[in-house]
């Protein structure tokens, strides 16, 4: 067999209103490809409670482990008013989240830069942020399915070389899973399960109705300069 098809969803838009369509992919998918995990990339527990309770709960998925991935302890997150908030999942979610043996990975992302100790010297360990630049090209949260993968590999709950199922509120992928000292030499993505077409919040584009089978978008007439929170 030199070829297979394999079937990709997108999505009109980015945000969070895509989670359940992107979890039942996700889920659909592992059975499909006979994949044991799945992580979640959660700022507030939303994507990892919805997993648990109306698919991990049916029969055909519930030998499924996953595997939930989140911001560090601390991080601050800006409003469009400048007001600083912390995105956290609750303490029921975190119970939930025991009860059915979901570890929880918080750690620095890698393609995150390092601020210096002195203020105005600009960042330090960028070497890493330009993957994720390259990686949104494709959409806001590609860079996030691959950097939880990454991470549950550091954690020690995906081993190097397992194929995983990594997925955001729109965005999931199928990947050969890696420690993240040599992801670029030996992480694999196998399949873009599903994706945003229209990047609506990372690139500020404006989502229309498709045209026949042409999607059509254009650029928003003021810019944002306050990113949205775009994780489930």
């Amino acid at each position: 067999m030199r070829n297979f098809s394999a079937t990709t969803t997108y999505f009109l838009q980015e945000g969070r209103e895509n989670l359940e369509d992107c979890l039942k992919v996700a889920f659909q998918a592992s059975k499909q490809h006979r994949i044991g995990k799945i992580v979640i990339f959660t700022s507030r527990g939303e994507g990892v409670r919805i997993a648990l309770q109306s698919f991990c709960s049916l029969p055909e998925y519930s030998d499924i482990q996953l595997v939930a991935v989140t911001f560090p302890a601390g991080k601050v997150f800006t409003d469009s008013a400048n007001n600083s908030f912390k995105a956290e999942i609750t303490s029921p979610d975190l119970k939930l989240f025991e009860e059915h043996h979901v570890p929880i990975v918080r750690a620095h992302l890698p393609f995150d830069p390092i601020k210096p100790g002195i203020r105005q010297q600009g960042f330090l360990a960028q070497d890493l942020t330009a993957v994720g630049d390259v990686l949104s090209m494709f959409c806001g949260s590609m860079s996030l399915c691959i950097q939880s993968i990454v991470l549950a590999c550091d954690a020690g709950y995906v081993h190097p070389g397992e194929h995983v199922i990594a997925l955001t509120s729109d965005t999931a992928i199928l990947a050969k899973a890696s420690f993240t000292h040599n992801m670029l030499s030996e992480m694999i993505v196998r399949e873009i399960l599903c994706k945003p077409a229209i990047l609506t919040i990372g690139r500020n584009e404006i989502a229309t109705q498709p045209k026949g089978k042409v999607l059509v978008a254009k650029k928003a007439k003021t810019k944002k300069t306050i990113k949205k929170l775009n994780k489930p």
